[in-house]
């Protein structure tokens, strides 16, 4: 069985903001929320308690899960610690790449920009690559046509 990456974990400011930010910008579908409790565990909200129902209720949201395909993006309520996570890089087949570069809101994120690939930093702090699903990892000097040529 193929090595397969099946979710990555972020701590996020503002989880609200967070869930309709990933989940426009990569087309990803709610999975569940999360409220945690007083005495530390978490509960799972049903599906039809939304952010206002949730709000009405006085019940906080910690914790949402997106999906697409087998991934899921989990975001919990909390600060990122500054160098926690350089990048992370996304897959999608080569139109998709595209279509998300066309999600992602007009506020200048997207901080380099390639015919098959593009990087941007989210309202929340995190650097993300979306790439073709099936690019190489290569080095950025590679990708760039930068080479030393000889040592000191």
């Amino acid at each position: 069985m193929p090595f397969a990456l099946r979710y990555i974990a972020l701590y996020v400011p503002d989880v609200h903001a967070a869930e309709d930010f990933f989940g426009s910008v990569f087309a990803m579908a709610l999975l569940f929320r999360e409220s945690e409790q007083a005495d530390g565990t978490s509960s799972t909200l049903r599906p039809e308690i939304d952010w206002g129902a949730a709000e009405t209720a006085h019940t906080g949201i910690d914790m949402v899960a997106l999906r697409r395909d087998e991934f899921v993006l989990a975001l919990f309520r909390g600060a990122p610690a500054p160098g926690t996570v350089f990048e992370l890089c996304v897959g999608l087949p080569a139109d998709e790449v595209s279509a998300v570069r066309e999600r992602l809101p007009q506020a200048g994120l997207v901080i380099e920009s390639r015919p098959d690939s593009f990087g941007f930093e989210d309202p929340f702090g995190f650097r993300w690559a979306v790439q073709r699903e099936d690019a190489e990892f290569r080095s950025s000097g590679d990708i760039a046509g930068r080479w030393i040529n000889r040592t000191r």
